[in-house]
């Protein structure tokens, strides 16, 4: 029992001697590692020989003081090859700057501490304590022996915080993923993120090893680091909007030389731009989107860029789309980023980085004058597809006889473009340098109204559409309807051209010069000048089988459709003086001309019929028709005339909106007077079968009587009472009678054309 009790006890001794002598092992072993870098802990380690890094006994607690041990000699001392040779990363190429004072816009935490003259050194990122002190390769960072982790480049935001928040400091978007990250990026250097494509500080800057200054991965003086990523926009290189070519002495915000910093330098800056566009150029007051370009085509500036004129495309504008209508071309918000609901603005039409959009190699050049094909345009606007992307109601010019392409393909806009360069509507329209608001694309003539000088441009002797004059009898313009209480659905127009709901008459009150046809579309149009009639050629609405389109303002006179007056009722086949059938004139175009009318009173479109001496010529008008040999030859009146001399005030009864109303005209002008002769249309409206209803025709001839026969009122209180008293209704219901008008007439004559 007592050697049993003997020798556990000489065990357990034992035990504790090879524990104490491990535990001894153990700590003498770790303060031999800490002596490789801290050699002034162990005494027994200083001799007489020089050491490569000079002994400095006052640094042993190294507090505050950041000394000899945290030095670069120190990091050397095993870098260089003789643990590891990191000479070709850290020391050989381009490394961050180091002993240098952090600038103003740096802020150094205090768990970064600096040296002890406030410097950045290697110790500043790196500690073989540090958080980030762990094995190569750790998924959470901990490599490198950096003091903190650095997990996205989260160690570089720590005193990169203001290009870290890259929303307020305009600078390059970090923590982003908006485009694929190429291979070519990680060849070169770049550190991956944790998560795909996600852009770090990193992406393009490397700590230690660096290929090019500002420790970027690979040399930007060409812009070739921007191109990794962003491939579409080297197509700037050797286009007008290379400024090396263009402006080669210009400097950006930060005085950089373009042929120092690349050609994307001349706009943009990675790090605190002026704008979020990462704008590197000078930015006026006002839509940030449209001053990045104003910058240089902007009056204001003294470059010899293009100017976009007086007159240019609007911007800053919404756009209305049509219920099925979509829209490929980018809008923009406030602050000149992209929304799907934003507005428009230069960016909208223009692609400011590649000249020519269908040949991306086309550079162009410092002397090549653009059009439409090319000119930094998001589409080839050489068809006017670019256009018709926001105006596709207005894409039926393309095939309509003012695609002057077919009609007049050798004339030239005022910027001297041919109609198969400028693309359809660039033959009227320029976006900018117009020569008048409607972004005119054509010389005005200098007389007639505003708007009418817009038509004029080519519907004038000796323009491309010399063909199709208005003649020199017309319908009215440049005048209000106002005056006459009329109110109507089709535009006005002020004096500079601006729709208003109190404006004038004027060409494209009645006429779309977009729209050939209002009721199709799509037209069959085989790339010929077509001839229009009242169904088409360019009216707002078609006039044709119903007067619709002179409804809009002469309500009461459209009655007319489907009466005994609609010729295409009762002489479809008749021809005015144009010979035009009535399916191609209108049912109003039978009697009135809207253009080239030969006779001046109400544009009367049919030969004036004979008139007996002293009688109005307005009874010509009716005698077109109701005489011999004409349409009407079987409605021929035994007598027609009222008693000559026999002259009539109608001053109470000139109010159009009363049944009584009678109108007297001067028998030598046909224009009405207070004080004349009774004439046909004193009694009839020819406009109107009968005054007791507001409505038109039943389309077939039927015989009248007295409550209708275009009759203007059907009571007693009419002007016949005026001179004949209790008399008047009797007078006025045989008027033709030939037993009650016995009166010799006098000789016939003829109005000539």
């Amino acid at each position: 029992m007592t050697r049993t009790k003997i020798l556990i006890c000489f065990i357990s001794i034992l035990s504790v001697s090879f524990v104490s002598s491990r535990a001894g092992a153990v700590g003498m072993s770790s303060k031999r590692d800490c002596v490789v870098c801290h050699i002034m802990w162990l005494d027994s380690f200083r001799t007489d020989k020089e050491s490569l890094v000079p002994f400095q006994p006052g640094n042993v607690l190294m507090k505050d003081t950041q000394g000899v041990v945290s030095s670069e000699d120190i990091c050397y001392s095993c870098h260089d090859g003789y643990v590891m040779d990191s000479r070709h990363i850290a020391w050989n190429k381009n490394r961050h700057p180091t002993f240098v004072k952090p600038s103003e816009s740096i802020t150094v935490p205090p768990d970064l501490p600096l040296s002890v003259k406030g410097e950045i050194y290697c110790g500043t990122c790196h500690s073989a304590h540090g958080k980030g002190a762990s094995a190569h390769g750790n998924p959470m960072g901990r490599t490198k022996v950096y003091r903190e982790l650095n997990v996205n480049s989260s160690l570089c935001e720590k005193c990169h915080s203001r290009e870290a928040t890259y929303k307020t400091s305009n600078s390059h978007p970090v923590h982003s993923n908006a485009i694929d990250l190429p291979d070519k990026l990680f060849e070169l250097g770049a550190k991956e993120a944790t998560s795909s494509n996600e852009v770090i500080c990193q992406s393009c800057h490397k700590v230690h090893g660096a290929e090019a200054e500002k420790i970027l991965i690979t040399s930007n003086k060409n812009s070739e680091l921007c191109e990794l990523c962003h491939e579409h926009q080297k197509n700037i290189i050797n286009t007008k909007h290379d400024l090396r070519v263009t402006l080669p002495e210009e400097k950006n915000i930060r005085n950089q030389a373009l042929d120092e910093a690349g050609p994307c330098s001349a706009c943009h800056t990675p790090h605190n731009a002026l704008d979020k566009k990462l704008w590197a150029r000078p930015v006026m007051e006002g839509n940030p989107a449209s001053q990045l370009c104003l910058g240089c085509h902007g009056d204001h500036t003294d470059y010899k860029t293009k100017r976009i004129g007086t007159y240019s495309h609007p911007i800053d504008v919404r756009i209305t789309l049509q219920p099925d209508q979509t829209i490929h071309l980018p809008l923009f918000a406030e602050d000149g980023s992209k929304h799907a609901e934003g507005k428009v603005q230069c960016f909208s039409c223009h692609d400011i980085h590649t000249w020519d959009p269908s040949v991306h190699e086309n550079t162009g050049g410092k002397d090549v004058e653009g059009d439409a094909s090319n000119s930094f345009l998001r589409i080839t606007n050489t068809s006017s597809v670019l256009c018709l992307e926001c105006h596709q109601d207005k894409k039926q010019v393309t095939t309509s006889d003012h695609n002057l392409a077919v009609t007049a393909p050798g004339e030239r806009n005022a910027h001297g473009f041919i109609p198969e360069v400028s693309g359809p509507c660039g033959v009227c329209h320029v976006p900018h340098n117009a020569t008048a608001k409607p972004l005119w694309a054509k010389e005005l003539p200098g007389y007639g109204d505003y708007v009418s000088r817009l038509c004029s441009s080519c519907h004038e002797k000796n323009a491309s559409a010399g063909k199709k004059l208005i003649g020199k009898n017309y319908h009215p313009i440049d005048v209000s309807l106002g005056k006459m209480s009329i109110i109507t659905s089709l535009p006005l127009y002020n004096s500079e051209g601006i729709r208003t709901i109190d404006g004038k008459v004027f060409c494209t009150t009645c006429h779309d010069p977009h729209i050939w046809d209002p009721n199709n579309a799509d037209i069959d149009y085989n790339h010929t000048n077509m001839e229009g009639d009242t169904r088409n050629s360019f009216l707002r609405m078609s006039n044709f089988p119903s007067s619709d389109l002179c409804k809009s303002c002469h309500k009461e006179q459209a009655y007319v459709d489907g009466t005994d007056h609609d010729m295409n009722v009762t002489s479809p086949d008749s021809r005015n003086l144009l010979n035009q059938t009535v399916q191609e004139s209108g049912q109003c175009g039978a009697c009135h001309l809207v253009h080239n009318s030969p006779n001046k009173l109400k544009l009367w479109a049919r030969p004036y019929g004979s008139v007996y001496n002293k009688e109005d010529i307005i009874d010509s008008l009716c005698n077109s028709c109701h005489s011999r040999g004409n349409i009407a030859k079987n409605k021929i009146p035994m007598t027609a005339m009222h008693p000559e001399d026999k002259l009539v005030n109608n001053t109470m009864r000139c109010d159009r909106t009363k049944i009584d109303f009678a109108p007297i005209f001067d028998k030598h002008t046909g224009l009405e007077t207070n004080v004349g002769n009774i004439s046909c249309p004193t009694c009839h409206d020819a406009h109107r079968w009968s005054p007791l209803t507001e409505e038109k025709g039943e389309n077939r001839n039927i015989e009248g009587d007295t409550t209708n026969s275009f009759l203007r009122n059907v009571s007693y209180n009419n002007i016949c009472i005026d001179c004949h008293g209790l008399d008047a209704l009797f007078r006025y219901k045989y008027f033709h009678d030939p037993e009650e008008r016995v009166e010799p007439l006098s000789p016939v004559i003829t109005i000539n054309n």
